[in-house]
């Protein structure tokens, strides 16, 4: 028999989907990573609901395109692309875009859809 606290208990483990698509131009030497874990070319992994986010790169020589990066089959690159940092796909040199909080309220108030609990 499951207590009351059992019962409201969420589970916010690995419940964002983050796909990242990326295109390599001259065959360059880079560092990708979100929140710290490795990403090539195409990837997917997984992340708590709840944890803010941080995509990062950094090319060596050469350069890095991002077609797509999705969380749940929500677009997020290359549509807010002016909210990365240098705002731009086509990455160089360093290049970092942060989602400081939990996803959902993030993507809820850039869409201009206002802000949620």
């Amino acid at each position: 028999m499951k207590t009351f606290y059992d019962i409201t208990t969420i589970d916010c483990k690995n419940k964002l989907r983050v796909s990242v698509v990326l295109k390599e131009h001259q065959n360059p030497e880079y560092l990708f990573t979100v929140n710290h874990i490795l990403v090539k070319n195409q990837s997917v992994i997984y992340l708590d609901l709840l944890q803010p986010i941080n995509f990062y790169c950094q090319v060596q020589n050469g350069a890095v395109e991002i077609l797509t990066i999705t969380i749940n089959d929500k677009q997020v690159m290359p549509l807010y692309l002016h909210l990365s940092n240098p705002p731009t796909s086509w990455i160089t040199d360093i290049w970092m875009l942060d989602i400081p909080g939990p996803f959902y309220p993030w993507y809820h108030q850039i869409t201009g859809q206002g802000w949620t609990a």
